[in-house]
């Protein structure tokens, strides 16, 4: 994978970022300004004082915060889409969808009403995690590759991701 330059940001950009070694990534829609929107789960930092840029305090669920808070001292990626199975199966898992994305306008409109409305629901790492959310924001689809392959499989792993998903969702709503 090719970190990206924060310059080379546009509104609208999917990003992530590695964690753990790069075990996972954590992901963001870029909205200008060096702000990202993205969803958290819980954390064991919840003692830091807020963020001096933007304000923000580590915790659970969907936030607006400075890139350098997103970044947390780590490396910056942009996701990619519309790209073949073929390059789905072959690259890291949790860097590129199939899926065709939405315009860039309609992504961050998107990130905005989901920040302002809490409406994405509560973070879970397999079944709505911060991919799930930078995913939807881009497709209107929730999916996370990354959760599949940490299981050690891309494709296949991402139909019965979906397959369990939409289980999960229909006995929860």
């Amino acid at each position: 994978m090719k970190t990206v330059r924060i310059a080379d940001l546009r509104p609208g950009d999917h990003i992530f970022s590695d964690r753990k070694s790069r075990l996972y990534f954590h992901h963001g829609i870029y909205v200008g300004d060096q702000m990202v929107i993205h969803l958290m789960g819980p954390s064991k930092t919840y003692n830091l004082r807020p963020c001096e840029r933007c304000g923000f305090k580590p915790q659970a669920g969907i936030f607006k915060t400075c890139l350098d808070c997103f970044l947390n001292g780590h490396s910056l990626y942009r996701y990619e889409y519309d790209v073949s199975y073929l390059k789905l199966v072959f690259k890291r898992s949790g860097s590129c969808s199939i899926w065709d994305c939405r315009p860039e306008n309609q992504v961050v409109e998107t990130a905005y009403r989901l920040l302002e409305d809490k409406s994405f629901g509560s973070y879970n790492f397999f079944l709505n995690n911060c991919e799930d959310f930078a995913v939807y924001c881009k497709t209107g689809k929730a999916m996370s590759n990354q959760t599949a392959g940490l299981f050690g499989f891309n494709l296949v792993g991402a139909v019965g991701y979906h397959a369990t998903k939409e289980i999960y969702e229909a006995v929860t709503n």
